[in-house]
């Protein structure tokens, strides 16, 4: 305090000298923070220079979220759904073709016709052979069993006729034999007393006994005559032996000789004998002589049992015939008469079918519906088995036929759409595998693959070229980013250049996943960053760049 007492002009005289020292120091800064700002405009001016001399142009592409797919892209041949080649199956000219190239048919339309004129008459005895057999057949089922009841019925009779006959023959033989015998000494015995008339003359008895002769003698033919025809209808019936028939005959004949001896007895009495009459009237004597032998004979021989033993047979053969009908109508055997009509019915309707089956097939019918795609013959031809006469394919649905090698086979299965490219159309056509073959083929280690199209529209032809993609795996919401941003190709070791937000080339590692063309799915980065597409192989983590259209 005694020094700022003592001294106060000097503390006055400092504080004026020091304001004016800082007066005159804040006077002489100005200029100098002047320069120094012109200074720091011209560095910044100089640095924004230098910036834009060292950043490096790049081209850029946004990385987006999509879908991806893995294919196969393969080539194959458009093939026909349904390709059929149609013969005739019987030689013949062609009388009828109304179908040309490139026609739409359906399946029974008909495509040709074959002659048949004489297939027709075959058709026409075929059906009358038909008819007979079947007429046969009813008539058969109608009829056998009456007819083996018929037959047995008729057995029945013929024994009881055969016994019959047998009985009237053990009747007749032995009193037929005496009976001739007993006729022919009554006629010799006549002869020999007319004889002895006519050598004495006639008289009134003589003529009387002459009219007695002749009316025995007729009594006698009549006799015989009536034997002769019941014998005659038991030797034609078989109930007796040609013996007796012929017995028989000789009696007839001998009553008849005896009747006209008779007659001309009555004449020479009536007359007058002569000489010749007397002769003649002996012969008959010896005539009836000889008669009368032959009726000793066949009774001494017994020939009437030939004829019981022959009519014993006969009723042993009706009886065994007896038996036979009775046999087929236990055995039903008029069932193998009916079998064996309706085989014959069943053969005649047979050929009858095969003519008609031949007669279908003289007319060509398209056996699928479809496109004539080739007609080999021209109206007038003659067709053959061999050559097939039209080619029909189908066109609204076909197939593309594809070789898978054996290590993408698994990648592929029954069912998978696919995407076909042909060279006449730009628009995707999609199809469905529908076969894969069990087996590979040996030289190209493949398998063949068919695929269904659809091809209503008729733009495909079958012969064209495919290009066909088939989807192997598919991927949704992943981060998709062109191929040519990729350094390096291998999955683990793949890198890219994302522009960040200081314009400034961050590099960065990626895993790489599916690829379909051009675009490529990747694993490191994010959606919407910008990745350098172009100009990224010269660049390092960092180097400022610079985007360019």
């Amino acid at each position: 305090m005694m020094f700022i007492k003592r001294f106060p002009s000097f503390l006055t005289s400092l504080i004026s000298l020091l304001g004016a020292i800082l007066f005159l120091g804040a006077a002489a800064c100005q200029p100098s923070k002047r320069s120094e700002r012109i200074t720091e405009q011209k560095s910044e001016q100089l640095g924004t220079q230098g910036l834009a001399k060292t950043s490096k142009p790049v081209e850029v592409a946004v990385a987006k979220t999509d879908e991806i797919r893995s294919e196969l892209n393969l080539s194959g041949t458009i093939m026909p759904n349904a390709k059929v080649s149609i013969f005739s199956k019987m030689a013949g000219q062609i009388v009828k073709m109304p179908v040309e190239v490139g026609q739409q048919v359906n399946k029974g339309d008909l495509l040709a016709v074959i002659e048949h004129e004489e297939l027709l008459l075959n058709k026409r005895q075929a059906q009358a052979a038909y008819r007979s057999a079947e007429a046969a057949y009813n008539q058969v089922q109608k009829l056998a069993r009456i007819q083996i009841e018929g037959q047995v019925a008729q057995a029945q009779a013929s024994v009881s006729a055969a016994e019959t006959s047998l009985q009237q023959v053990k009747d007749l033989s032995e009193t037929r034999a005496k009976s001739q015998i007993q006729q022919a000494e009554s006629g010799l015995a006549s002869l020999q007393a007319n004889l002895e008339k006519i050598k004495r003359g006639a008289r009134a008895e003589d003529r009387q006994q002459a009219q007695a002769a002749v009316d025995q003698a007729k009594a006698s033919l009549s006799n015989a005559k009536s034997n002769f025809e019941r014998l005659q209808q038991l030797f034609e019936d078989g109930a007796i032996s040609l013996q007796s028939f012929e017995s028989s005959q000789t009696q007839l004949d001998i009553s008849k000789a005896q009747y006209q001896m008779a007659l001309e007895q009555q004449k020479l009495i009536e007359k007058g004998a002569q000489v010749e009459d007397i002769q003649s009237m002996e012969a008959q004597v010896e005539q009836a002589k000889a008669a009368l032998s032959l009726a000793q004979v066949s009774s001494q021989t017994k020939s009437w049992e030939k004829d019981i033993a022959l009519s014993k047979s006969q009723v042993e053969a009706a009886k065994a015939g007896l038996r036979t009908a009775q046999s087929s109508l236990e055995a039903k055997s008029w069932e193998v008469e009916i079998i064996a009509a309706e085989t014959q019915m069943i053969r005649a309707q047979t050929t009858l079918n095969l003519v008609n089956k031949q007669l279908s097939d003289s007319s060509i019918e398209a056996t699928i519906t479809g496109v004539i795609s080739a007609r080999n013959f021209d109206l007038g031809s003659m067709a053959v088995p061999n050559v097939a006469l039209f080619e029909i394919v189908q066109m609204e649905q076909l197939k593309v036929i594809i070789n898978v090698i054996e290590s993408d086979l698994a990648k592929i299965s029954l069912g998978r759409e696919v995407t076909i490219n042909v060279d006449v159309s730009n628009i995707d056509i999609f199809g469905e595998i529908i076969r894969i073959s069990p087996t590979l083929d040996l030289v190209s280690r493949s398998a063949s693959v068919e695929i269904k199209v659809d091809n209503t529209i008729g733009q495909l032809k079958p012969g064209m070229f495919a290009k066909v993609n088939i989807p192997v795996e598919v991927r949704e919401n992943v981060v998709l980013i062109p191929r040519s941003a990729l350094i390096g190709s291998q999955k683990e070791q793949s890198s890219v250049f994302v522009v960040d937000e200081n314009n400034t080339g961050q590099r960065r590692q990626v895993k790489l996943g599916l690829s379909q063309g051009d675009i490529v799915e990747v694993d490191g980065i994010d959606d919407g960053d910008r990745v350098i597409v172009a100009g990224q192989f010269s660049l390092k983590s960092g180097d400022l760049v610079r985007v360019v259209d």
